[in-house]
């Protein structure tokens, strides 16, 4: 148990840069709000700023005596010599260092575009990693303290997913240079809200833009709720539906989720999450794990507004569930 928390506790925070600001970055946050979820954007021409210095060609505050701010001079000499070059900067520390472009090669042989896409995949897989390392302490610890901290775990595997597609969404846009391994913008286990059967709810693009599924969400507004609806056409099994939602701070809407007529889940957006309008800092997300489903089943799902939070929604996403992985990796 001991080993387990220790090892949890100590990767925690190169998981966190991995799906935030890896290569020097920065966490990428919202700096002009809450400081909490991303808001690449935010870092660049906000008028009294810029971070990271981002074009479409290259990335990296230049901070070298050389050619950029001089920060590095007030390293010690022997020290900022070592910042001051391209050839000797540590890596971890490049981009905070030096302007670069996308396609500039690091010591592993991978582009900077290409590490900064496998990096936020990494972290978020790292961050889903830990609700499982924490789920096998489950009867060694309190109930109460346990089922606090996995829900908070669980909480951070979701919101890694946000930092994950916000950043690598942006940077995409930003560069034009694609993922060598065809995963950004390509999500083909996800339902856009949008794209669903509307009954009550309404379009809306969320701003920044990275911050929620291709720029856009749904809201509520009638009282007496709405629905969004979709027909699958997966194969018949088991798998896990994650519902990918906004919870403001004030107001506690409600949610229902339907397989056909059965009702698979019932919750409350009562997390306390720091901002009332759409975006990376209350993007959050529910999973229903171990769920059968065979084409032609309807997915419905109901929203109830409340206290001028509206019910918002941004994605489904149904994959293979995760005990049914686990248990084909048992059986290696």
């Amino acid at each position: 148990m001991v080993s387990t928390i220790d090892d949890m506790l100590l990767s925690s925070w190169k998981t966190y840069e991995r799906y935030t600001g890896p290569l020097g970055l920065g966490t990428l946050t919202d700096i002009l709000r809450s400081h909490y979820g991303p808001g690449i954007e935010s870092a660049e021409r906000n008028g009294w700023g810029q971070w990271i210095r981002a074009d479409h060609e290259g990335v990296g505050m230049d901070r070298t005596v050389a050619t950029g701010t001089g920060y590095i001079e007030q390293y010690p000499s022997e020290v900022a010599r070592i910042f001051e070059s391209l050839s000797t900067s540590p890596d971890t520390l490049l981009l905070f260092m030096h302007h670069v472009p996308y396609t500039y090669k690091l010591r592993s042989g991978e582009t900077v575009i290409q590490h900064i896409y496998d990096s936020h995949y990494e972290g978020a897989v790292d961050a889903a990693k830990q609700v499982t390392e924490w789920q096998r302490l489950k009867g060694l610890i309190d109930d109460e303290r346990y089922e606090k901290v996995l829900a908070l775990v669980e909480y951070q595997a979701g919101h890694a997913v946000v930092w994950r597609d916000a950043v690598n969404n942006w940077f995409y846009k930003m560069s034009g240079i694609a993922d060598n391994k065809d995963r950004v913008e390509h999500d083909p286990s996800r339902i856009e809200a949008e794209n669903m059967q509307l009954s009550g709810y309404t379009p809306i693009d969320v701003t920044p833009w990275e911050t929620a599924s291709d720029g856009k969400a749904i809201v509520c507004e009638d009282p007496s709720g709405c629905t969004a609806i979709v027909v699958l056409d997966q194969a018949a099994g088991t798998y896990d539906i994650a519902i990918q939602y906004f919870d403001f701070r004030h107001g506690v809407s409600t949610y229902n989720v339907y397989r056909n007529d059965q009702l698979l889940k019932e919750w409350r957006a009562d997390n306390v999450l720091p901002g009332d309008q759409m975006s990376g800092d209350t993007s959050t997300r529910i999973t229903l794990h171990g769920i059968s489903l065979k084409p032609g089943d309807v997915l419905r799902i109901e929203g109830h507004p409340d206290g001028g939070e509206p019910a918002p929604l941004d994605y489904v996403e149904i994959s293979a569930s995760s005990n049914t992985m686990a248990e084909a990796g048992s059986h290696k």
